[in-house]
């Protein structure tokens, strides 16, 4: 339409006056005439021709003055035009996003889902991404699966990889829609192509397991190590037990130690323990005979840091340490300590070892009921070993204080939630 406009002036312009003139005030009018109006570029033409016709300065500096205001004119007009179509065009699905992003880091998440709507229904990946999290995690509006895996999808099928993934975790878990864990790994592995860290290691995970593709712990591998090597500590403790198993790639404790001891080192409480484990050489219980060597002192300083951070098996086996005076001061009272705070977590063997210690009265003071109850604790938990030691216990003891323990042992479990 402006082109027509244009034109169509300009025909205008050269048909009357200006004809066979050099002067470039035809074109300038006509541009003129599209944007501003017919009357604005017939005035500048014709005051414009009439002041070189009579040599009129004072006209033709009326000219170039009107010239320079309709340049002006021009260039705030293409302004407003670009910066029109920014703000009302293209970035309108972008600001909303993350106008939609910034109220959620802000806790306001019923404004932040009202921005993130209007940036997802405009085609918006990362919005409808965010509006499918915000239905998943009920912020900001009611909980609805189903929606959540609509929006997340939209933003997978525009490959966002992160998208990609928890349509995978959503298949995965039949969470929004039809659980299929072979259409899972196929999310997955668009995810992970795109370099995403979570989708190679949940990858990873179904080879390793068989679940949804065929078990292949060498392909478990494939997809642990770029994971690993990107400090996923997650796949590093993968990777590290199929190399210490011999899984998918060639048994080789050194491997297995390099990647629990990255894992140990950005934090990992497993980490830790494992490689505390390969340090000294397995259980403690297996070390009876052998002095403590430079690996096994620096694995006891991995267990105790372990063990420190609330890892039940580390502190079980910083416990026995300590029971046994194995790789550990021999300390009665650290040991029963530890292994408490194993046990309060649910770990089976501590609960046997508590049982033990205060049926025997070596470390603490003997008490027949009250090893009844570790006993029945840990054959609550999985444990088999306490199990004949349960119940032959439970027919030496009198029946109030039989009574009394099974009655310990209930409001134990009630406590902890167990």
């Amino acid at each position: 339409m402006f082109t027509t406009r244009w034109m169509s002036s300009y025909r205008r312009m050269t048909a009357v006056g200006c004809r066979g003139r050099t002067s470039p005030w035809p074109r300038r009018s006509a541009l003129c005439t599209a944007i501003a109006g017919c009357k604005a570029g017939w005035l500048i033409a014709s005051r414009f021709t009439w002041g070189l016709d009579r040599g009129n300065m004072r006209a033709a500096r009326f000219g170039y003055l009107a010239e320079l205001l309709m340049f002006r004119r021009i260039i705030l007009f293409s302004a407003a035009i670009v910066v029109g179509v920014g703000c009302f065009g293209f970035s309108t699905p972008v600001r909303a996003e993350t106008a939609g992003a910034q109220a959620m880091a802000r806790g306001e998440y019923a404004r932040a889902v009202k921005e993130l709507q209007v940036g997802a229904k405009a085609g918006n990946r990362q919005a409808q991404y965010d509006l499918g999290l915000a239905y998943r995690d009920g912020k900001g509006i009611g909980r609805d699966l189903n929606l959540a895996y609509k929006w997340i999808r939209q933003a997978a099928d525009q490959d966002l990889a992160e998208a990609q993934f928890e349509v995978g975790q959503m298949k995965e878990d039949g969470e929004g829609t039809e659980k299929n864990v072979a259409e899972a790994a196929d999310w997955y592995r668009k995810a992970a192509l795109q370099g995403n860290v979570p989708g190679m290691y949940a990858l990873g995970e179904l080879y390793r397991n068989g679940d949804g593709v065929p078990k292949d712990e060498a392909q478990a591998a494939r997809w642990y190590r770029p994971a690993a090597d990107k400090n996923d500590v997650d796949s590093q403790l993968a990777l590290g037990k199929l190399y210490q198993q011999g899984a998918g790639v060639p048994k080789n404790l050194n491997d297995a130690a390099v990647w629990f001891r990255k894992a140990a080192q950005l934090g990992s409480p497993e980490g830790r323990y494992l490689l505390a484990l390969l340090l000294m050489g397995g259980d403690p219980a297996h070390q009876i005979g052998h002095g403590p060597s430079r690996t096994s002192v620096e694995g006891v300083e991995w267990l105790r840091a372990a063990a420190e951070q609330g890892f039940a098996p580390a502190e079980y086996y910083l416990g026995m340490a300590h029971l046994n005076g194995l790789e550990a001061p021999l300390d009665g009272p650290a040991a029963v300590r530890w292994l408490l705070r194993a046990a309060d977590q649910g770990h089976p063997e501590a609960l046997y070892q508590l049982g033990r210690i205060y049926f025997l009265g070596t470390v603490v003071a003997q008490d027949s009921p009250r090893a009844y109850m570790y006993f029945d604790l840990a054959v609550e938990m999985g444990s088999e070993e306490a199990r004949p030691e349960r119940d032959e216990l439970g027919k030496t003891l009198a029946a109030p204080s039989l009574q009394q323990a099974k009655k310990r042992a209930q409001e134990w479990q009630q406590i902890r939630g167990m």
